[in-house]
Protein backbone atom coordinates (compact mmCIF):
# COMPACT_ATOMS: atom_id res chain seq x y z
CA UNK A 1 0.00 0.00 0.00
CA UNK A 2 1.35 3.14 -1.07
CA UNK A 3 1.83 5.72 1.74
CA UNK A 4 -0.62 8.68 1.97
CA UNK A 5 0.76 12.31 2.25
CA UNK A 6 -0.67 14.63 4.58
CA UNK A 7 -1.37 16.63 1.85
CA UNK A 8 -3.62 16.99 -0.65
CA UNK A 9 -3.59 18.45 -4.43
CA UNK A 10 -6.07 21.25 -5.20
CA UNK A 11 -6.94 22.97 -8.02
CA UNK A 12 -3.15 25.44 -7.96
CA UNK A 13 -1.07 22.91 -5.89
CA UNK A 14 -1.67 21.45 -2.56
CA UNK A 15 -3.36 23.00 0.85
CA UNK A 16 -3.35 21.23 3.92
CA UNK A 17 -5.57 18.93 4.98
CA UNK A 18 -9.58 19.43 6.19
CA UNK A 19 -11.08 17.72 8.70
CA UNK A 20 -13.37 15.95 5.88
CA UNK A 21 -10.48 15.10 3.69
CA UNK A 22 -8.29 13.62 6.50
CA UNK A 23 -10.11 11.22 8.77
CA UNK A 24 -7.43 9.91 11.02
CA UNK A 25 -6.37 13.23 12.04
CA UNK A 26 -7.79 13.79 15.63
CA UNK A 27 -10.08 16.68 16.67
CA UNK A 28 -7.67 20.36 18.02
CA UNK A 29 -9.65 20.62 21.35
CA UNK A 30 -9.56 24.22 20.51
CA UNK A 31 -9.18 26.80 17.20
CA UNK A 32 -5.98 28.28 16.43
CA UNK A 33 -6.25 31.90 17.21
CA UNK A 34 -5.94 34.35 14.21
CA UNK A 35 -3.34 36.78 13.66
CA UNK A 36 -3.99 40.43 14.52
CA UNK A 37 -3.72 42.27 11.19
CA UNK A 38 -1.60 44.36 13.31
CA UNK A 39 1.26 41.60 13.49
CA UNK A 40 1.46 41.21 9.46
CA UNK A 41 3.56 43.86 7.91
CA UNK A 42 1.51 45.58 6.01
CA UNK A 43 2.55 45.11 2.05
CA UNK A 44 3.55 48.61 0.59
CA UNK A 45 1.91 49.11 -3.14
CA UNK A 46 4.75 49.21 -5.81
CA UNK A 47 4.07 53.30 -5.81
CA UNK A 48 5.29 53.66 -2.42
CA UNK A 49 8.26 51.42 -3.12
CA UNK A 50 9.24 53.41 -5.79
CA UNK A 51 9.02 56.36 -3.73
CA UNK A 52 10.89 55.15 -0.87
CA UNK A 53 13.63 54.06 -3.28
CA UNK A 54 13.46 57.21 -5.07
CA UNK A 55 14.07 59.31 -1.56
CA UNK A 56 16.97 56.80 -0.61
CA UNK A 57 18.93 57.99 -3.50
CA UNK A 58 17.80 61.41 -3.71
CA UNK A 59 19.24 61.85 0.73
CA UNK A 60 22.54 60.83 -1.54
CA UNK A 61 22.80 62.52 -4.74
CA UNK A 62 21.37 66.33 -2.99
CA UNK A 63 24.91 65.87 -0.78
CA UNK A 64 26.82 66.46 -4.07
CA UNK A 65 27.96 69.02 -5.88
CA UNK A 66 26.58 67.94 -9.20
CA UNK A 67 23.25 67.58 -7.67
CA UNK A 68 23.14 72.14 -7.45
CA UNK A 69 24.18 72.41 -10.65
CA UNK A 70 21.89 69.50 -12.21
CA UNK A 71 18.76 71.25 -10.38
CA UNK A 72 19.97 75.20 -11.22
CA UNK A 73 20.68 73.74 -15.02
CA UNK A 74 16.84 72.00 -14.88
CA UNK A 75 15.23 75.37 -14.32
CA UNK A 76 17.28 77.08 -16.80
CA UNK A 77 17.11 77.67 -20.94
CA UNK A 78 19.90 75.06 -22.67
CA UNK A 79 21.78 75.08 -25.94
CA UNK A 80 22.19 71.29 -26.94
CA UNK A 81 25.77 71.35 -25.88
CA UNK A 82 24.73 71.75 -22.10
CA UNK A 83 22.08 70.15 -22.14
CA UNK A 84 23.95 66.63 -23.37
CA UNK A 85 25.79 67.43 -20.09
CA UNK A 86 22.91 66.66 -18.24
CA UNK A 87 22.30 63.92 -20.07
CA UNK A 88 25.84 62.22 -19.21
CA UNK A 89 25.03 63.31 -15.64
CA UNK A 90 21.90 60.89 -15.39
CA UNK A 91 23.67 58.31 -17.45
CA UNK A 92 26.01 58.13 -14.82
CA UNK A 93 23.55 58.17 -12.33
CA UNK A 94 22.00 54.83 -13.88
CA UNK A 95 25.65 53.62 -14.38
CA UNK A 96 26.21 53.99 -10.17
CA UNK A 97 23.08 53.08 -9.03
CA UNK A 98 21.15 50.44 -11.64
CA UNK A 99 21.31 47.00 -10.34
CA UNK A 100 22.19 47.61 -6.91
CA UNK A 101 20.07 46.87 -4.30
CA UNK A 102 18.49 49.03 -1.10
CA UNK A 103 19.65 48.62 2.31
CA UNK A 104 17.76 45.48 4.02
CA UNK A 105 16.43 48.12 6.86
CA UNK A 106 15.40 50.82 4.16
CA UNK A 107 11.61 51.57 5.46
CA UNK A 108 9.43 50.86 2.72
CA UNK A 109 11.97 49.47 -0.07
CA UNK A 110 14.14 46.81 2.02
CA UNK A 111 16.49 45.04 -0.05
CA UNK A 112 14.71 46.40 -3.45
CA UNK A 113 17.01 46.53 -6.53
CA UNK A 114 17.28 49.63 -8.29
CA UNK A 115 16.00 50.65 -12.11
CA UNK A 116 16.42 53.29 -14.02
CA UNK A 117 13.16 54.57 -13.60
CA UNK A 118 14.30 54.90 -9.51
CA UNK A 119 16.97 56.68 -10.48
CA UNK A 120 14.76 59.14 -12.34
CA UNK A 121 12.22 59.26 -9.53
CA UNK A 122 15.19 61.06 -7.20
CA UNK A 123 15.52 63.80 -9.73
CA UNK A 124 11.41 64.00 -10.37
CA UNK A 125 11.87 63.22 -14.15
CA UNK A 126 9.65 60.89 -16.28
CA UNK A 127 10.61 57.34 -17.82
CA UNK A 128 10.18 59.30 -20.94
CA UNK A 129 12.47 62.22 -20.03
CA UNK A 130 15.32 59.04 -19.39
CA UNK A 131 14.19 57.30 -22.93
CA UNK A 132 15.00 60.49 -24.67
CA UNK A 133 18.58 61.06 -23.04
CA UNK A 134 20.02 57.67 -23.77
CA UNK A 135 18.71 58.04 -27.48
CA UNK A 136 19.65 61.21 -27.50
CA UNK A 137 22.97 60.54 -26.47
CA UNK A 138 23.38 57.42 -28.41
CA UNK A 139 22.28 58.91 -31.98
CA UNK A 140 24.73 61.86 -30.84
CA UNK A 141 27.28 59.71 -30.66
CA UNK A 142 27.29 58.74 -33.71
CA UNK A 143 26.58 61.96 -35.48
CA UNK A 144 27.70 64.36 -33.45
CA UNK A 145 31.02 65.87 -32.91
CA UNK A 146 33.56 63.19 -33.75
CA UNK A 147 30.88 60.81 -34.36
CA UNK A 148 31.53 56.98 -35.03
CA UNK A 149 29.39 57.21 -38.27
CA UNK A 150 30.05 60.33 -39.21
CA UNK A 151 29.63 64.22 -38.27
CA UNK A 152 26.81 65.74 -39.35
CA UNK A 153 27.39 69.70 -39.48
CA UNK A 154 23.64 70.09 -38.74
CA UNK A 155 23.90 68.26 -35.54
CA UNK A 156 27.42 70.18 -34.72
CA UNK A 157 25.42 73.61 -35.53
CA UNK A 158 22.55 72.68 -33.34
CA UNK A 159 24.53 72.15 -30.34
CA UNK A 160 26.08 75.45 -29.84
CA UNK A 161 22.51 77.29 -31.13
CA UNK A 162 20.22 78.51 -28.32
CA UNK A 163 17.26 77.46 -28.07
CA UNK A 164 14.09 79.64 -29.74
CA UNK A 165 12.22 79.03 -26.47
CA UNK A 166 12.81 76.24 -24.29
CA UNK A 167 15.15 73.38 -24.09
CA UNK A 168 12.64 70.56 -24.20
CA UNK A 169 11.44 72.20 -27.65
CA UNK A 170 14.94 72.05 -28.55
CA UNK A 171 15.62 68.66 -27.81
CA UNK A 172 12.68 67.76 -29.69
CA UNK A 173 13.99 69.74 -32.97
CA UNK A 174 17.40 67.67 -32.01
CA UNK A 175 16.42 64.51 -31.97
CA UNK A 176 14.20 64.53 -35.00
CA UNK A 177 17.54 66.02 -36.72
CA UNK A 178 18.80 63.17 -35.52
CA UNK A 179 16.19 60.32 -35.84
CA UNK A 180 16.01 62.17 -39.56
CA UNK A 181 19.97 61.44 -39.96
CA UNK A 182 19.79 57.88 -38.78
CA UNK A 183 17.22 56.28 -40.46
CA UNK A 184 18.42 57.81 -43.64
CA UNK A 185 21.81 56.50 -42.69
CA UNK A 186 20.67 53.22 -42.19
CA UNK A 187 18.67 52.96 -45.75
CA UNK A 188 22.10 53.58 -47.15
CA UNK A 189 23.98 51.09 -45.52
CA UNK A 190 21.86 48.11 -44.46
CA UNK A 191 24.47 45.50 -43.39
CA UNK A 192 26.27 47.55 -40.97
Amino acid sequence: MAAVSPFHRSGNGFSLPTPQSDTSATPLSHASPALPSSAAPPVASQAEVDTAVGKYLRSIVSQEAAWDTFVERRNAVLPMASQLEQYQYIKGMFSRFTSLRTPPDLKGAPGVIITQAHVLRAFNLPVTWGDECKEVLALTGMYGRAGRRYEDPRVVAMLDEAPPISTGMQVKRYLTLLREIHGRWTVEHPHE
